[in-house]
């Protein structure tokens, strides 16, 4: 009997595969020509607004910290070493990277600065305790497009999502709310603009699936696909 496939996972040579980067470069493209700052400034001054009760702000802080690289590096390292998820683990490992690299690249050629309002909880942060920027790169620094941490929560629901989706269907579609709250998270506490988030998911889709494509997610991993051949020759 045939798993079920999610409707998230297509091929690389598949119309919606086009789509998706067709609508990453047009997105991109009228984003940097600053035509969505009069939608995405309201929204950033209302998180602003909203700012100070202790208990949403610290909500806030622990939902963008699960985003952090290192957060869903130690993740991805722990679903590697299990059998059974350790293809899924290796490619989100390596998609980590790839976002990584392809953000920090593209925030400078974009060129749209983080937001002007400055996070202010209510509350006094642990001493030695910061959010994490964006981008940890000197190239990247200062810039918001597009959201690092959302294209990684969006990998994560991506790949983990498939992974529950072959079970129970419904915890598949479940995960997708983690991308939804890391980047909301994210405009509360002033490191993106609302249309920066929309970015990340278009990229973190894009980089998923040619990723999933090229190490076929679908089979299961096998530890050396000569081992066959080399007891053979063994016996």
């Amino acid at each position: 009997m045939q798993e079920p496939s999610p409707p998230w996972l297509f091929h690389v040579r598949t119309t919606k595969f086009a789509a998706f980067v067709v609508a990453f470069i047009v997105f991109s493209a009228i984003v940097a020509s600053g035509a969505t700052a009069g939608i995405d400034d309201p929204v950033n001054r209302y998180a602003q607004f909203i700012q100070g009760n202790p208990i949403l702000d610290a909500l806030m802080i622990a939902i963008t910290t699960t985003g952090d690289v290192g957060t869903l590096f130690l993740f991805a390292i722990i679903i590697t070493i299990v059998r059974r998820t350790r293809k899924a683990g290796m490619i989100f490992l390596i998609a980590i990277v790839v976002l990584a690299i392809v953000t920090m690249y593209m925030k400078p050629f974009i060129g749209r600065a983080i937001p002007p309002y400055v996070f202010a909880p209510g509350f006094e942060l642990p001493e030695n305790f910061s959010i994490e920027t964006d981008s940890l790169a000197p190239l990247a620094a200062g810039f918001s497009y597009p959201s690092g941490h959302a294209s990684r929560a969006t990998a994560l629901a991506f790949i983990v999502g498939y992974l529950l989706y072959r079970r129970t269907r419904w915890a598949g579609y479940a995960v997708w709310v983690f991308p939804i709250m890391t980047g909301i998270s994210r405009v509360y506490v002033q490191q993106h603009y609302p249309m920066d988030l929309v970015g990340g998911f278009f990229i973190g889709i894009i980089i998923s699936v040619v990723l999933s494509s090229a190490m076929k997610i679908w089979q299961p991993f096998q530890l050396s696909r000569f081992k066959g051949k080399e007891d053979k020759q063994k016996a």
